[in-house]
């Protein structure tokens, strides 16, 4: 990766080999990103069904809201602001972005809106006068080209303030989590220039859209390094973009989200990216915090702070709450990644396993679960409801513990369920929020046992076709 440039950065299927549908032999999959034959070596699938699915604009818009002081310009119809209305009622009076949208209606989608986008912008300062603007290009907007360079070109002098544009256009990538890509790139392409002569004292937190309770415990676990801690773009101003690019190192909470971000510094400002996994569990967060205080020097520190908080978290493990549970896992894959060990600590089996895609980066962490389970399966699709009902109906799961929309068909198959971004799952406050609430969840079963015998969300002949059914190879 070199020093960003252009309007947004090359898509994850070419940069990272990303595959986002798949359902087979891990094993299999790992021959395939081990062929190297090309940069391209992974045979890309594509489904002649697919249900609905989020794409890089929502997540986008997500990061966005986390960040202060900036107010946020969608320029497109007013459909692709939806999402904003839905976070803004779960924000439940916490702090939440400033946001418009400049509801394109069919004329503008098609001859161009830049006069309209401009009104807007303008109008939308005035009256909060913000350090940043962002604007995001939607699909609409990849489709009529409106000249949005232009407009913050113009409007940036004439207003006095930084204007951002993130180009979204919902086609560029199969993925979501390639609009993590896309604001990183925008942020560190206008925000960070050259690197500080000396390096302060602080290490970059990378952390993206995670929940407020996850990223206490990472700050715990650096501060009890003793090191002082920059948290970005969660939370993070224009100024403290600028700072970090004096840091010690980076360090990221979801190597997964936050890989761009962190080789964007390294590669712009030469902040050093460490390479770890999820802190989860008990071994991932201590891989994770004996990484961070070997580049800090405070291995011993680490060693030592892990020691008493197992200590503390033994009388939990030893109760093996899930013990002889089968569970099902439907989590972004640098989660699943990190439960799968959660899981088995607590005394539980992984009897399934759905991601919502998987790349280059996730490969040590498939190898690992193929030495765990040689013969489990894994699934990748995001938002694939037909998919994991055939599964789930034919695994049987005592439990299931996702981050998306299928948690009801799980309830509808009697299947108890867990929606893990409502409880802390990082570090060790995380191992003990789990143990909680996943037992809870298997001994309360009288909501799902209700539920279980309404009607299904698939005909029967539906569950008469493998779950791989709609998954083909792509023909090039």
């Amino acid at each position: 990766m070199s020093t960003p440039a252009g309007r947004a950065p090359i898509n994850r299927e070419k940069r990272l080999n990303t595959l986002s549908a798949y359902l087979g032999e891990t094993s299999a999959l790992l021959r395939e990103y081990a062929r190297g034959e090309d940069e391209v070596n992974v045979d890309q699938r594509i489904r002649t069904f697919s249900h609905g699915k989020p794409d890089d604009l929502l997540v986008a818009l997500e990061v966005l809201s986390a960040i202060p002081d900036a107010i946020t310009v969608i320029h497109g119809p007013r459909g692709c602001a939806v999402s904003q209305l839905q976070r803004a009622l779960l924000a439940r009076g916490r702090a939440f972005g400033r946001w418009t949208v400049t509801d394109l209606d069919q004329k503008a989608t098609i001859m161009g809106a830049d006069a309209k986008l401009r009104a807007a912008v303008a109008a939308f300062y005035h009256r909060y006068g913000p350090k940043v603007v962002f604007i995001v290009a939607t699909p609409a907007v990849a489709i009529n080209n409106d000249d949005i360079q232009s407009v913050v070109d113009e409007l940036s002098g004439e207003l006095g303030t930084i204007i951002i544009p993130i180009y979204a256009s919902g086609f560029t990538s199969k993925t979501s989590v390639y609009g993590y890509d896309l604001v990183a790139h925008s942020l560190v392409k206008t925000l960070v220039k050259n690197p500080p002569a000396e390096r302060g004292a602080w290490v970059n937190l990378l952390s993206l859209a995670e929940s407020s309770g996850d990223r206490d415990e990472a700050r715990r676990l650096l501060q009890a390094l003793g090191l002082e801690t920059l948290t970005l773009p969660d939370g993070a101003g224009v100024q403290d973009f600028a700072k970090a690019a004096g840091a010690r190192f980076s360090v990221p909470l979801d190597f997964d989200a936050g890989h761009y971000l962190g080789r964007a510094f390294q590669d712009v400002a030469q902040v050093p990216l460490l390479d770890v996994p999820r802190p989860i569990g008990l071994v991932g967060t201590r891989e994770w915090l004996l990484t961070v205080g070997a580049a800090a020097g405070k291995q011993s520190e680490a060693r030592d702070f892990h020691a008493r908080e197992a200590a503390a978290l033994a009388e939990i493990l030893e109760a093996q709450p899930l013990r002889g549970a089968k569970v099902y896992l439907s989590l972004a894959p640098a989660t699943a990644l990190g439960v799968l060990n959660l899981v088995k600590e607590t005394g539980g089996h992984v009897a399934g396993l759905t991601v919502s895609h998987v790349d280059q980066l996730h490969l040590d962490g498939l190898r690992k679960f193929q030495d765990q389970s040689p013969a489990l399966q894994i699934h990748v699709g995001e938002g694939q409801g037909f998919e994991e009902a055939n599964l789930l109906q034919r695994l049987k799961p005592d439990l299931y513990v996702g981050d998306g929309g299928q948690l009801v068909q799980a309830a509808r198959l009697g299947i108890p369920s867990v929606f893990l971004p409502r409880i802390p799952v990082v570090g060790y406050r995380g191992v003990r929020a789990f143990a909680r609430r996943t037992a809870l969840a298997l001994k309360n079963r009288a909501f799902v046992a209700r539920f279980a015998g309404g009607p299904q969300l698939f005909a029967d002949n539906w569950f008469q076709r493998s779950a791989h059914w709609h998954i083909k190879q792509e023909v090039k």
